[in-house]
């Protein structure tokens, strides 16, 4: 089974807000309280039972709506605050059409040997989920009819359904530094759930007698109301009240069973709590490791796991050895959805798996890519910038050519004693970029137009205009700088007196051709005859220090002063600085 979407409004900071998930690795990002914690907890409400509490409503709204997808249901529940209680819905479940399609089929099938033990056990499954009631010594023959009718008709909704049972696993940081919780979680959590289909007689289960002892119980309360003539004294309020009815809303949890793991050596135990953080994490590491070999239930091969900043005590080393791990799990079948705050998990992972989640009034807001994802996913990989540039950085400047890719990093530095990185600034060479419709639509579904900044020269490529048009960038965030080419823009002084400043440096010596009359003669060639400026003005440069477009814009950055820069050039850099 999979996970293939959430949908929630009124749990915490989640309005109205959806996600989806891949079918392999999902990694979920944020500041805190962006809603990481509250998504995992709101999964775990439709797959795990888990109750709700006063704490989780939004301040602002009195009902809550849950909705988990799976590749063959929509299961959703709702809860509504009145006062100081919470009164819930029973689990409704849409199975999807294909499911319908697939059931019917095989149940139909004469193929079909309800004999079979296997068969039987499947028929069981599905009948639970579908809410029909399904004791140790029920006929299948009876159930299969049952589910297909209950699968028969259009737009079929199943009230009091049950999650499916399936292999999952929840694990946050702390677990990681205790081995017997780690070791209850990862191995004893199937006997949590399946402890209820335990056999108390030939004919009953566990679960069975619990809800044959509580609707006995609500029946005895309905006769008690009736016979002791609380019915007749509520009609003088409610002058047409018939009856009252109680409908107990049950649903099985996880029991609480815990273990103490105890480690031996020739039969004396040792302390493991008394050993360091790392050693715990390498014995729960190796665990997790020994999981992947495991398989908790027959009827569904692969495992969900549900992973809260499990790295939050790992080192760099063990986040990395982590990741590689649950990568494995993810390759072998398993979904496994991890929350976490960790930049080198968030760099090693591809574009497409990562869900930004961000806060904005309590309210949570998810950016990752949605359209022509695999095609997104390769053209923003191929560029090789980091994921938590593409994610997180305040602002994105894409340029066009080498010099001013140098440029720009160099002179913030000077400037503001500051990196671009440190900044959350990424400057980005538009010359990489090999699908620029795809890269487009890739940036705008993770950056607001607002913070992409374009720098380029009245002589754009086609392939910068095609992006320029395909971005929809602000015009006071288009920058033009130059005529030709970046290196124009540059006055005829600035340019003798950056790079000259540059070889003296150096240790050099600046050559006899580097002045600025030459300088100016051999632009107004270029102009004439349409040759390349930045090309050309090597030449000027013979026997001095190898000149390059990355290390000319190196020099002009560390020499230039703000009034020798072009003033488009200069608004670029005091935006960058700007939240």
């Amino acid at each position: 089974m999979k996970i293939r979407k959430l949908s929630v409004n009124g749990f915490r900071c989640l309005l109205n807000f959806q996600v989806d998930f891949e079918d392999d690795l999902t990694v979920i990002v944020g500041e805190n309280d962006a809603g990481k914690s509250s998504l995992i907890e709101c999964l775990k409400v439709i797959t795990q039972g888990r109750s709700v509490e006063l704490d989780d409503f939004n301040h602002n709204l009195d009902s809550i709506e849950i909705s988990v997808e799976t590749e063959d249901f929509d299961f959703r529940k709702s809860y509504q605050r009145n006062d100081d209680l919470i009164e819930q819905n029973n689990l409704i479940a849409r199975p999807t059409s294909d499911y319908i399609s697939r059931v019917t089929s095989w149940l139909q099938s004469q193929e079909l040997d309800v004999s079979a033990e296997d068969n039987q056990g499947i028929i069981r499954n599905i009948a639970k989920t579908l809410g029909i009631t399904v004791r140790s010594n029920s006929n299948v023959e009876n159930l299969r009819i049952s589910i297909i009718d209950r699968l028969d008709g259009e737009n079929v909704e199943v009230e009091g359904a049950s999650f499916p049972s399936f292999n999952n696993i929840q694990l946050d940081g702390k677990h990681f530094e205790n081995v017997s919780g780690f070791f209850k979680e990862v191995f004893l959590k199937a006997k949590q759930t399946e402890i209820w289909d335990e056999k108390i007689s030939d004919d009953k289960t566990i679960e069975e007698f619990v809800k044959e002892t509580i609707n006995n119980y609500s029946q005895s309360i309905e006769q008690s109301i009736s016979e002791t003539g609380i019915l007749e004294r509520m009609r003088m309020f409610l002058t047409d009240l018939t009856e009252i009815k109680i409908e107990p809303v049950y649903q099985t949890r996880d029991l609480n069973i815990d273990a103490k793991v105890k480690f031996l050596e020739n039969g004396k135990e040792v302390s493991i709590d008394k050993k360091g953080d790392g050693t715990k994490r390498r014995i729960t590491m190796a665990l997790l490791e020994y999981k992947k070999e495991q398989s908790l239930l027959e009827h569904d091969t692969s495992t969900i796991y549900l992973l809260d900043e499990p790295d939050t005590h790992l080192h760099v080393k063990a986040q990395i050895e982590f990741l590689d791990t649950v990568q494995g799990f993810s390759r072998n079948g398993s979904q496994v959805i991890l929350t976490t705050h960790s930049p080198f998990i968030m760099n090693a992972v591809n574009p497409k798996q990562l869900r930004l989640l961000e806060n904005s009034s309590n309210r949570s807001n998810v950016k990752y890519l949605r359209q022509d994802v695999d095609v997104a996913d390769r053209v923003l990989r191929s560029l090789g910038v980091e994921n938590t540039y593409l994610f997180f950085s305040r602002h994105l400047v894409i340029v066009e050519g080498e010099t001013e890719e140098q440029f720009l990093p160099s002179y913030f530095l000077k400037k503001f004693d500051e990196t671009l990185s440190s900044s959350l600034v990424k400057v980005m060479n538009c010359k990489g970029i090999t699908n620029i419709p795809g890269f487009a639509r890739a940036i705008l579904e993770l950056h607001n137009p607002h913070n992409i900044h374009l720098l380029y020269d009245n002589d754009a490529s086609p392939e910068l205009s095609e992006l320029i048009d395909r971005l929809d960038v602000p015009d006071q965030r288009k920058y033009v700088v130059g005529e030709k080419e970046f290196e124009d823009a540059f006055s005829d002084d600035a340019l003798h007196s950056g790079w000259s400043q540059y070889l003296l440096k150096a240790g050099k010596e600046v050559p006899p051709g580097w002045n600025v009359e030459a300088i100016s003669n051999l632009r107004a060639i270029c102009q004439e005859n349409g040759l390349k400026f930045s090309k050309e003005i090597r030449s000027l440069n013979q026997g001095g220090k190898k000149m390059s477009k990355p290390i000319l814009g190196n020099a002009l950055a560390e020499y230039l002063e703000d009034e020798q820069l072009p003033q488009r050039l200069r608004d670029l850099v005091l935006a960058l600085r700007q939240a």
